[in-house]
């Protein structure tokens, strides 16, 4: 069976299918098939009507998902994100700091850039925004990028038998090359976070020991680290602390008395953002550490929390 003779069959679901896996999470890339439908639908042997809105329709679904997760379950999608970051911490605070500063819109190009795609929808959901605008924006951003490929595989339909011949060849190759390719990422993956944790190798305070400084009377500076929206999806905070931003502490930071201990946390189950902002303190003359596994590990051993919805 050939390429066009196999779309014409099942083409729609594997259109449909494609878009929602990708689009829920699933390293699967949906690119190939959009250009393969297109050059089908340029042949005659699907419906180009169709594949785009069974496409779009996938997308969506798959959106929507996120959306939800991220407004009922925001702070655990949040310390996923986190968790799975090439380098912790930096995937998320870079997407939440688009998203604040563009707003909707922002989802309109999130496709084209896959990193900030997987972040900016749970976002979405934890912002408050509503499912109608989030729809529309998302809607009109998937409606690009869907088309964008569909189309290209539509006007070049008459390279068909170079596609057959490359997806021919490429099945030879799929069983050999797919496990190096795997394991030549998550090599990479562990380099660069060993690379990356070696570079903030600095002690932590753990939340033993700044319960027994607080519990004892030590005077402690405690600065909350996240960002307004991590803040809402977990609108809880250690008793006592500042919230600042990273921005707000390296313009301010030399109001903090230097007799006094600082303690930073952040979201991030690796502490990242916290250890950097320690580091920058320490290189400024004060005793600063960042809070091991951040506000989450204070929770975990259900030390007390004030909340921000009552202060």
């Amino acid at each position: 069976m050939n390429v066009n003779a196999f779309l014409h069959q099942y083409g729609n679901g594997l259109v449909f299918g494609s878009a929602l896996l990708e689009e829920s999470g699933l390293p699967l890339p949906a690119t190939p098939v959009f250009i393969a439908a297109g050059m089908a639908a340029g042949a005659g042997d699907m419906n180009l009507s169709i594949i785009l809105g069974l496409a779009m329709s996938g997308f969506l679904l798959g959106d929507i998902l996120w959306f939800y997760l991220g407004r009922w379950r925001g702070h655990q999608i949040l310390s996923f994100l986190c968790r799975i970051s090439l380098e912790p911490d930096s995937c998320v605070r870079h997407t939440e700091e688009r998203f604040l500063r563009h707003g909707a819109s922002s989802l309109v190009f999130s496709k084209f850039l896959p990193g900030i795609n997987t972040v900016i929808r749970p976002l979405a959901g934890i912002a408050g925004m509503r499912l109608s605008t989030f729809v529309l924006y998302d809607g009109l951003g998937t409606v690009a990028y869907v088309a964008s490929f569909t189309l290209l595989g539509y006007f070049f339909y008459d390279q068909s038998d170079l596609l057959e011949r490359w997806m021919a060849h490429a099945h030879r190759s799929f069983a050999i090359g797919l496990p190096i390719l795997l394991a030549g990422y998550l090599l990479y993956r562990y380099a660069r976070r060993r690379q990356f944790l070696q570079r903030l190798n600095t002690s932590r305070e753990s939340a033993e020991e700044l319960k027994g400084k607080l519990d004892g009377g030590t005077p402690i500076v405690i600065v909350d680290l996240r960002s307004p929206l991590e803040r809402k999806a977990f609108p809880y905070t250690l008793p006592g602390a500042q919230w600042m931003s990273n921005e707000d502490l390296k313009k301010k930071y030399s109001a903090f008395p230097r007799s006094r201990d600082i303690v930073l946390y952040c979201n991030c189950p690796d502490e990242a953002g916290s250890a950097q902002a320690a580091l920058f303190l320490q290189r400024h003359g004060y005793h600063a550490r960042p809070l091991a596994n951040g506000i989450e590990g204070w929770r975990e051993k259900q030390y007390p929390l004030e909340s921000l919805t009552t202060s």
